[in-house]
């Protein structure tokens, strides 16, 4: 189940058999001349969503941006600073909390947001 493809009511229903919430991070950043500049994110997704079909964990919305700073050389890479990631994650988790959800599941698909997470 992905969170934003649900309604209020089927995640109120949601909370009421479990608090937890998987978070795909990747980011958005060349991957060579031939790779997708969303690998990172479309990986981190793709992986978070088989694991919540087999353990019935709903799905957060995929942060596509992360800490890629050293990709900016490239076109179409964006980034956001350490900082920015970190404040990101931060309200992420604390609005989410206010809904109801205690236990939080990130999966990373990209080494660069390791730090700031």
């Amino acid at each position: 189940m992905l969170l934003h493809l649900s309604t209020w009511p089927e995640v109120e229903g949601y909370l009421k058999e479990s608090t937890g919430l998987i978070l795909p991070i990747g980011s958005t950043e060349q991957h060579g001349p031939t790779g997708l500049i969303g690998t990172d994110a479309i990986c981190a997704e793709a992986i978070a969503k088989g694991v919540g079909e087999k353990t019935h964990a709903l799905v957060g919305p995929t942060i596509n941006v992360g800490m890629a700073l050293h990709h900016t050389a490239f076109p179409g890479t964006m980034s956001l600073q350490p900082s920015t990631l970190i404040l990101v994650i931060k309200d992420y988790i604390t609005y989410l909390a206010q809904a109801g959800f205690t236990k939080f599941f990130f999966i990373n698909g990209h080494g660069g947001n390791m730090a700031p997470m």
